[in-house]
């Protein structure tokens, strides 16, 4: 469950920008689809289970689900060297403020605070980037336990620092609350001292010390709980057109797999009435892979016709059903879908429908999240969204600087027409655009 984002000069994002999935217990309407994470008897700490960001084009909509899948990225390959093998981190977009030459040196940063197997985990990282010499280095680590503790009416949150690490030095907490967390006796305390110094001689600039000498002589299994939930909770997805299908069946045995996964396709299929035909995922004989594909029944013959799904199906048909087999294994294990543009090419009314499904309670019993930014107005309505589920990006126009902030953050009244008003320019985050004047000059 991702509780909190912050990233730092990150394209268009200059200052510290604070994505918070913390509900605004202020706020009283739907309050049953908020979920706790704190167990406190007189006040307690809410995370929401959906989000929805408005913006207009060029605001830095789609910066904030590339900034998470940056570090999403760099955490699962443990660096972020250019490496020509390894397109997943040579490819990414790893850019500072651009507007600005001082600001263009200074370190990027990234801090995700995340919830997995009733642990809080918060990690921090800077990196520095020399388009120069075309490189990037690690300029800080940070990594910290988190607890919420009621303290009067208010909630406290509370960090404990597990190490740090800069671009030269690596410091390790040895306190007895860390110890016993890291599952270390007292004489690890010594042990630390040497450990700091060896690590700190050995730094590699270009890699994650989480990833390397964390995990190989600190702690296999903390590093091995935040690794699976990048890997198996986060699914982050800036340009669909461009992936392979979600779904991977490797180990698959006499297409057990992909018979259950099909038969929920078809369900699916029918019930958003996407036409008569059904449609699965097939194992090419040749390749091994697997593809999506259409079984057409056709009149006159016994049998059917099967056509690659790409070729007759339509885009958002295909995208539908891909998030749809992964929506049902996050609704099973938990895991936060995080989409630009999600709702193009698919009908409102099916995103809607998706959207109440994460937001039930009763549906979505192991908290999964689901966050996409999109230019419908169609879900700024009260069934969809809390005005603390709504998020707006905007771009100062003289500074070129991206700023975040939520419809509960505005005077808003919970009984009026979002949508009307938004269009009336109240909340901003809306184009302004002449294109008359455009044309005559």
């Amino acid at each position: 469950m991702l509780l909190d984002f912050k990233f730092k000069n990150f394209k268009s994002f200059y200052e510290l920008t604070d994505f918070s999935m913390f509900a605004d217990t202020s706020k009283r309407e739907y309050k049953e689809r908020l979920i706790k994470i704190s167990d406190t008897k007189r006040a307690g700490k809410y995370i929401l289970p959906s989000m929805v960001i408005y913006g207009a084009n060029a605001s830095g909509k789609t910066s904030i689900i590339e900034a998470i899948n940056v570090l999403k990225q760099i955490i699962i390959n443990g660096t972020v060297k250019k490496q020509i093998k390894n397109k997943a981190i040579t490819e990414l977009e790893i850019c500072p403020f651009i507007h600005d030459e001082k600001k263009f040196r200074e370190p990027i940063e990234f801090e995700i605070t995340f919830c997995e197997n009733e642990k809080i985990y918060s990690y921090k990282l800077g990196i520095l980037v020399s388009f120069k010499e075309d490189k990037r280095s690690v300029a800080e680590e940070d990594l910290n336990i988190v607890e919420y503790k009621e303290k009067g009416t208010s909630i406290e949150e509370i960090k404990t620092n597990i190490f740090k690490r800069t671009e030269n030095e690596v410091k390790l907490n040895t306190e007895t609350k860390v110890l016993e967390l890291l599952e270390k006796d007292a004489s690890f305390k010594e042990d630390a001292i040497n450990l700091e110094k060896t690590f700190s001689q050995n730094l590699d600039q270009e890699d994650l010390f989480l990833t390397t000498g964390f995990k190989a002589l600190i702690s296999l299994k903390i590093e091995t709980e935040i690794l699976n939930w990048f890997q198996e909770k986060l699914t982050t997805i800036v340009d669909f057109n461009t992936r392979e299908p979600l779904m991977m069946f490797e180990g698959a045995k006499d297409d057990e797999k992909t018979m259950y996964t099909n038969k929920y396709i078809n369900k699916l299929v029918k019930l958003a009435d996407l036409g008569p035909q059904e449609i699965g995922y097939m194992k090419d004989k040749n390749t091994g892979k697997y593809s999506l594909n259409s079984v057409y029944r056709q009149k006159g013959t016994k049998g059917g016709i099967i056509i690659d799904s790409k070729e007759i199906e339509s885009r958002g048909t295909i995208k539908l059903i891909n998030f749809w087999v992964t929506f049902m294994e996050y609704f099973k294990k938990g895991g936060i879908f995080i989409l630009d543009e999600f709702d193009s090419s698919i009908h409102p009314e099916l995103v809607g429908g998706i959207i109440d499904l994460f937001n039930n309670p009763d549906v979505n019993k192991n908290h999964a999240q689901l966050i996409f930014n999109t230019h419908n107005p169609l879900y700024l309505q009260k069934r969809f969204y809390r005005r603390d589920q709504i998020m707006f990006v905007e771009k100062n126009e003289e500074t070129y600087m991206s700023d975040i902030y939520k419809l509960s953050d505005l005077e808003v009244r919970n009984d009026v027409n979002y949508m009307k008003q938004y269009f009336e320019g109240k909340f901003g985050a809306l184009p302004f655009i002449d294109f008359e004047e455009a044309l005559e000059k």
